[in-house]
């Protein structure tokens, strides 16, 4: 089944079914809710609303899901990535084609834009704002728009942006206050751009600011973080609290210590500067 329409383009077949899996790892690894429980039927009733003949209406599907007692977060965080998961192991089956599985990606994308949509409205913010960003030569979000979910639930303030230009970014960050900002990267062609946004983001923040790193992409923690700058490599989003936490400590720190630099360095015009506690 997964050949159809495949073999006879010229990357050929493996690279089709690489990219395949590829995409869908991404989004299963957003799975970071283990705490919502997937029920089996539950789980089929959405499988097949993902399968559906014709156009698909994520408003609808949502509320099939409601009408179970499904909270739209549970969706979002609990049956969405299991469905993820099922389609992989469809695809590796050779039981969905890769049309089959496009489509239906892209519905999972659909559904959980329009439950973002839902809790931006519904969940009050108590946390600190958050800045969500996808690298450009990404070409699945849903991991962002999940983890964004994820972020609202504990409280956050969270806005997302895909592939943002620099004057965008410039903007947005004129006009808010982010406390964290969170870069998502699933594969390594993303990596160039990770690393500019996260430049940007520091020299736009005056090094105000949390900013994290993350996704699927197949780089070593270690490696990741230098070749970016940013202050944490995140794969887990059930650590990103203590995390964030950590961080404001060292920034303050360093904020400290810029401070006391600051004072021990003479005056450009006297030459007698103030001189710190030795």
């Amino acid at each position: 089944m997964r050949d159809n329409g495949i073999a006879e383009v010229d990357c050929g077949h493996d690279t089709f079914a690489g990219l395949a899996r590829e995409a869908l790892n991404r989004l299963v690894s957003v799975r970071g809710s283990q705490d919502v429980q997937v029920r089996r039927e539950h789980l089929d009733l959405f499988m097949q609303l993902l399968a559906g003949e014709g156009a698909f209406d994520a408003a609808q599907a949502l509320d099939a899901m409601v009408q179970l007692r499904v909270e739209p977060s549970a969706v979002a965080c609990g049956y969405v990535p299991e469905a993820a998961r099922l389609l992989g192991e469809q695809w590796q089956a050779d039981r969905v084609s890769f049309v089959d599985v496009t489509i239906r990606t892209e519905r999972l994308h659909d559904l959980v834009r329009r439950i973002d949509e839902v809790l931006d409205v519904a969940s009050p913010v108590s946390g600190p704002a958050a800045l969500v960003l996808v690298a450009e030569a990404e070409q699945h979000t849903l991991g962002a728009y999940v983890l964004a979910l994820q972020l609202r639930s504990a409280g956050f303030g969270v806005v997302v942006r895909v592939a943002p230009v620099p004057a965008d970014l410039t903007q947005l960050l004129s006009a808010n206050c982010f406390q964290l900002a969170l870069v998502s990267m699933g594969c390594t062609a993303a990596l160039e751009s990770g690393i500019a946004l996260v430049r940007t983001l520091r020299l736009l923040s005056r090094g105000e600011m949390c900013i994290f790193v993350g996704g699927s992409i197949p780089v070593p923690d270690d490696g990741l973080l230098r070749d970016t700058g940013a202050d944490r490599v995140l794969r887990d989003v059930s650590a990103l609290l203590a995390e964030f936490d950590v961080c404001k400590e060292d920034l303050m720190l360093d904020r400290g210590g810029r401070k006391a630099l600051k004072l021990r360095r003479p005056s450009s015009g006297k030459g007698d500067g103030v001189e710190a506690s030795r």
